[in-house]
């Protein structure tokens, strides 16, 4: 089990579903967080975070159970993590931290087995305007135990229609928006890429419409971290701030992600999301650049928190840091966090990427249909395993939007097939296949 140390520390994990790394700064000239001021000078931001999943189970359960998809395989409706494997909430409950149940997920199948009841799992948040995670701030700011606190923003997701203030501040003409926009991006929670017919001329209307949902998420943030700074708490409490997954705005040809559209996709849109994390021993605004992925955040979670694995959970590597053949182990962040002098992850780390074709909505029909990919950072190999399998090569650093495959050679596709395998195997081979 794990023990706490002398200098527990509260925990908030804030959430955001559908949040693009590039919707954090500014859009159209546009502040979209500027709520995030408040606590920059406590804040360590990477550039490069990587979901391992480009919809919701898969990489939350990776940031629960510092393990990769391949491993706790929770990649449909229908599966869960193993029964007794690491759990994040689990862990902090056994330390002795107050674990209240703020997250409608945990009625789901897939988040089973994380450390939450899922009878006591709230209902869907009403709004943007949902006030569960404050009030659980507030309950608990002051008692002797420690907390530890996940709330999932779920309101920067389909449909792109946030209230008229924060379309009026993107400059949206209501009068102006096409037919086929209003009947699929504007109202529809899905958007079947075989059946909404988007054009690329709606684009900048399309990414306009998801940034007037991060300027109202913005004004959540602004009362989650009005209330973290009130008194004391920031400098007892370490925020982690991430999202999900990302979101395709018609980079590709369509929008959302594998739930929405019924067909996934691993490019970098629904992949690299926004990590902040503030700490009252984080000393100036900082930002790391180099390339992390959200299973790294599981023993770092751990370690902000001042909750250290007991011996025998760091021998055999159940409780997902161990060392893996191939470079793919998840790191504990927190020494770069709280430290400007500590050791960076190596840039080219491996990470490895999975979805069911239909994310959440894939049918028992389609189980096998999935879509697997390796990177490590310079280059990306995709291979899909739909009715028609197809290979796909990227040059990172030359065509970091991914709109030229690679031409390849039968031997390097083949190449980089046997390493997908060999990741693959790495991955099983140090927790065994779930």
């Amino acid at each position: 089990m794990l023990m706490p140390t002398n200098n527990r520390r509260n925990l908030i994990l804030v959430t955001i579903d559908a949040w693009r790394a590039d919707f954090v700064a500014t859009h159209a000239g546009v502040p979209l967080c500027p709520a995030l001021s408040a606590i920059d000078d406590r804040t360590v931001r990477f550039d490069h975070f990587y979901a391992n999943g480009p919809w919701t189970t898969p990489p939350l359960v990776s940031i629960f159970t510092g393990q990769s998809p391949a491993q706790h395989q929770a990649f449909y409706e229908w599966s869960a993590p193993r029964e007794g494997g690491p759990g994040l909430a689990a862990r902090l409950a056994q330390a002795g931290y107050a674990v209240p149940n703020l997250c409608y997920l945990n009625r789901v199948g897939g988040y089973q087995n994380l450390g939450y009841d899922p009878t006591t799992s709230p209902g869907y948040p009403r709004g943007p305007e949902d006030d569960t995670l404050i009030a659980a701030m507030r309950e608990h700011r002051n008692r002797r135990e420690p907390f530890f606190l996940w709330y999932h923003y779920k309101f920067v997701h389909l449909p792109y229609w946030a209230k008229e203030p924060y379309r009026r501040q993107m400059g949206i003409d209501e009068g102006a928006i096409p037919e086929r926009l209003r009947e699929s991006v504007c109202t529809g929670f899905v958007v079947p890429r075989q059946q909404a017919h988007l054009l690329p001329e709606d684009r900048e209307l399309v990414q306009r419409l998801y940034a007037a949902g991060v300027l109202e998420m913005n004004d959540f943030l602004y009362r989650v971290l009005e209330e973290l700074c009130r008194g004391d708490l920031l400098e007892r409490t370490s925020l982690v701030l991430t999202a999900d997954h990302g979101e395709e705005l018609l980079d590709h040809g369509h929008v959302g992600h594998a739930s929405t559209a019924h067909h996934a996709i691993l490019n970098e849109e629904v992949l690299r999301v926004p990590l902040l994390i503030a700490d009252g021993r984080v000393k100036g605004p900082r930002t790391v650049a180099t390339r992390v992925q959200g299973m790294d955040l599981f023993s770092t979670m751990l370690s902000l928190a001042g909750v250290g694995a007991s011996q025998s959970e760091n021998e055999n590597g159940d409780a997902g840091v161990g060392v893996c053949e191939g470079g793919v182990a998840p790191v504990d962040l927190s020494p770069v966090v709280l430290d400007e002098g500590s050791p960076l992850p190596a840039e080219d780390r491996v990470f490895y990427f999975h979805s069911a074709r239909m994310g959440y909505l894939t049918p028992r029909s389609q189980e096998g249909q999935v879509i697997e990919a390796i990177s490590d950072g310079r280059t990306k190999y995709i291979a899909e395993q739909y009715e028609v399998p197809r290979e796909l090569r990227y040059d990172l650093v030359n065509d970091p939007e991914e709109q030229n495959p690679l031409v390849a050679q039968d031997e390097e596709m083949a190449s980089a097939r046997a390493r997908l395998a060999e990741v693959r195997a790495a991955l099983l081979g140090q927790f065994g296949s779930v």
